[in-house]
């Protein structure tokens, strides 16, 4: 899909605030409306799934970690609010492939048990019940015997979008990498985590399910045109043991 660049140079709070483009770059061909609202019944909703990745085997009472990925349903090149069994398990299938192959990552006491799938889009207002949930009947659980750096360490997955200020992100937890003497991950693995992502979006791709990105500054749905991961490691402090095993308190 070609676009047009968007450029903004702001400085100085806003003294200089400079720009070259659109912030909306598609054209009119591109662009379809997905009504007034994307509550149920007369608008179009994308559905955001939030992936569960159970650590209480690896540290009793540590609370879950937390993916999501955002995915819109077409049918014949328009985007379709009638998710069916089939859209979803199609979705599960290529977001447990996913997980499988980022599995490396993790020690053996964490596992994806759960997906759970929410409607988003402009007019909908929490509380917003899960539309589905799934329970993993195996679940797929980490493979490494280690876990070599501490819970809150994540590698952040950018979901590049047209629009520069609507990218998103991901950030899967890699409890079980070995990190080089600068503190950063290797290009290999730097590799396998953006190829296991690009390989999840081409699967969505292949069933007329795609991975995008939901603006609500925009109020639009923008597709997801790259992947990226970079070998620096982020910190989710939410993602910390909430209790210790062990304390000393001096004098």
């Amino acid at each position: 899909m070609t676009v047009v660049a968007y450029d903004r140079l702001r400085m100085l709070w806003g003294a200089l605030d400079w720009q070259h483009g659109t912030n909306h770059p598609y054209t009119a061909a591109q662009t379809k409306s997905g009504g007034d609202s994307a509550v149920a019944v007369g608008g179009i909703g994308i559905r955001r799934v939030e992936c569960t990745i159970d650590r209480a085997t690896q540290h009793a009472g540590a609370d879950p970690a937390v993916m999501h990925f955002d995915i819109l349903n077409m049918t014949s090149s328009a985007p379709d609010d009638t998710w069916t069994t089939t859209d979803y398990t199609q979705s599960e299938t290529a977001l447990s492939a996913f997980f499988t192959s980022v599995a490396p990552f993790w020690s053996t006491g964490y596992k994806l048990t759960t997906f759970n799938w929410y409607r988003i889009g402009d007019g909908v207002t929490k509380p917003n019940p899960a539309e589905r949930q799934l329970l993993l009947t195996t679940p797929i659980a980490g493979s490494s015997s280690f876990h070599t750096v501490p819970p809150q360490s994540a590698c952040s997955i950018t979901f590049r979008t047209a629009v520069r200020r609507s990218w998103g992100r991901t950030y899967l937890p890699i409890p079980s990498v070995s990190l080089s003497a600068a503190g950063v991950l290797s290009q290999s693995n730097v590799d396998t985590i953006t190829g296991a992502a690009n390989t999840l979006v081409t699967a969505l791709a292949a069933n007329d399910l795609h991975l995008v990105v939901y603006s609500a500054h925009l109020h639009a749905t923008l597709n997801v045109e790259h992947v990226e991961a970079d070998d620096v490691v982020d910190i989710i402090r939410r993602r910390r043991w909430k209790t210790s095993t062990y304390k000393k308190i001096l004098p």
